[in-house]
């Protein structure tokens, strides 16, 4: 079999997953709602829309590595991190129960040290979960047109090259994806396509694998650690309708949420999340309450901004499902019933 290097491109630079620096936050609804009054509401400890976990300001994130917190022992860095432990993701809190015991065992050495001390043990978790998926990849090629068939298995080999030798330049989980969607553009079978790209979504990533996580972060600095270890659980502004469409009302989500979901319609985010209704629900009904104690002490003009904002975002939800009628009608009816408040109640249109 002719292996091919592609060390270059497997060289590609590694970039944080959480860069908003491209989102464009303008037009009318950032003109009635500025960063800076949608900011307050972080105050009300508001959950995310989406999964219904409390949030994290960025900001507070971002001060953490700058204070010098991450960088000084991992004792001084777990006793910061622990702070936030019920804000976390599922690998970040699991990592989190790892690392705490072995502080304290430990508390000479940093944070970076810590994780590095933890790849022994976990590298050969990762590659098994690997070379698992290397392998049920291959067991699809007889299913493969002939001439495309051989590719198949050089994908897989020179994927397999990359996690088994120690090379400069590492095995990425988002080239080989890269590889296998090209690869699998060429096929005309949808079945084969399909199953092809659901196995290769499965190849560990650090946001869902404990290993892919420590044997990422163990070749990154304390700092960067530390803030990773957070950043999933930070408030980020997610546009409602995709920016992509031109879409201005905004609502806070978590950096995760915000990720996963990136251009794709509010319909696939609530069909992806089960319990999307009732935490958007909640996210709604903590500004309202807001807004209810405020106009009872005497403050009418700034709880009818929380009611109006409230009702914004409530009816852009409403818009985009009512999109996709004939595809979710079962939604469309239970967010209706759910979304709706007395205070701000659900005009005729929306439900027609």
């Amino acid at each position: 079999m002719k292996m091919v290097d592609d060390s270059a491109k497997y060289g590609e630079i590694d970039y944080y997953p959480y860069s908003m620096n491209n989102v464009q936050f303008t037009g009318k609804f950032a003109d009635t709602y500025p960063k800076y009054w949608l900011k307050n509401l972080l105050k009300l400890n508001l959950p995310c829309p989406c999964c219904g976990k409390q949030m994290i300001p960025l900001d507070e994130v971002k001060a953490l590595p700058a204070a010098g917190v991450f960088s000084a022992s991992c004792l001084t860095a777990v006793n910061t991190l622990e702070e936030f432990e019920d804000y976390m993701k599922p690998v970040e809190y699991s990592i989190m129960q790892i690392i705490k015991p072995l502080a304290q065992k430990y508390p000479g050495i940093d944070l970076q040290e810590l994780i590095i001390l933890l790849s022994f043990e976990y590298e050969s978790s990762l590659v098994a979960a690997q070379l698992t998926i290397l392998n049920q990849l291959k067991s699809i090629a007889p299913e493969v047109e002939t001439e495309h068939r051989q590719e198949l298995y050089d994908i897989a080999a020179t994927a397999k090259d990359f996690i088994l030798k120690k090379r400069s330049t590492k095995f990425k989980r988002k080239i080989f994806l890269n590889d296998i969607d090209e690869y699998t553009s060429k096929l005309e079978n949808k079945e084969t396509r399909g199953k092809l790209l659901e196995i290769a979504e499965k190849m560990p990533t650090s946001e869902d694998s404990v290993s892919a996580f420590i044997m990422k972060y163990k070749d990154r600095s304390p700092e960067e650690i530390g803030e990773r270890m957070l950043v999933f659980s930070a408030a980020t502004l997610e546009h409602i309708t995709p920016d992509s469409e031109n879409g201005e009302v905004t609502i806070w989500e978590c950096q995760r949420c915000n990720n996963v979901r990136s251009n794709s319609p509010v319909i696939r985010q609530i069909n992806d999340n089960p319990n999307m209704l009732d935490n958007l629900r909640n996210h709604i009904k903590i500004i309202v309450d807001r807004a209810i104690f405020i106009k009872n002490h005497g403050g009418t003009q700034q709880s009818q901004k929380l009611l109006d904002y409230a009702k914004a975002i409530r009816d852009e939800y409403l818009t985009n499902i009512r999109k996709y009628k004939d595809k979710a009608i079962k939604i469309e009816n239970e967010a209706l019933e759910k979304l709706q408040f007395e205070e701000i109640p659900i005009s005729d249109e929306l439900k027609e």
